[in-house]
């Protein structure tokens, strides 16, 4: 009898040590990915090299997307189709004015407050609305990116990078559709 007892609790715990991998794979598989940060345009929070975890299709409709949420989108050119990682900074709806350092939300000048200066580039806390999160801006940008000032259509989502003179964003493509976004850090 202690035999079988024995070869039982043996048993399940194969069976459990089976069932865990098993069970991660399909989370990885079907609710989670992970990325790897290819370049500075998320810097200074994930800067080149940062890994991170993003819920897959974590929205059922555009009204759940939240200003600051920091999404991962495709965007298709003729040079084949790449995949983006930004934060939202405008909701459908929200008129946009981003020109220089200068960033203005339905008429509101958002506020910066200075940390501190790391290769070369003063670091900012910047809050929009209740969402609070650090930015990067070079002190002696070589090139500015370009003005942008539009309102955002409906289902539609204006994305910056947090390395603001060193990301192609939404002031370069305009705004990215919802349909676009395939997943949202975690």
């Amino acid at each position: 009898m202690a035999t079988l007892v024995s070869k039982l609790a043996i048993g399940s715990a194969i069976a459990a040590s089976l069932a865990l991998p098993a069970a991660l794979l399909i989370v990885k598989a079907f609710f989670i990915s992970y990325y790897v940060i290819p370049q500075n345009g998320m810097y200074p929070g994930l800067p080149a090299g940062s890994v991170f975890f993003a819920m897959q299709h974590p929205y059922a409709a555009s009204s759940q997307v939240k200003r600051a949420d920091i999404v991962v989108f495709t965007r298709h050119t003729d040079a084949g189709r790449y995949v983006y990682i930004w934060r939202v900074i405008g909701l459908p709806g929200d008129t946009i004015e981003a020109a220089g350092e200068r960033l203005v939300i339905n008429g509101q000048t958002i506020a910066r407050e200075r940390l501190r200066e790391e290769q070369g580039l003063g670091i900012f806390r910047e809050r929009v609305w209740q969402a609070s999160y650090e930015v990067a801006i070079s002190q002696s940008p070589r090139d500015l990116p370009p003005a942008a000032s539009l309102t955002v259509p409906p289902d539609q989502f204006f994305v910056m990078g947090d390395n603001r003179f060193n990301a192609v964003d939404s002031r370069y493509f305009g705004p990215i559709p919802f349909d676009a976004i395939i997943g949202r850090k975690l």
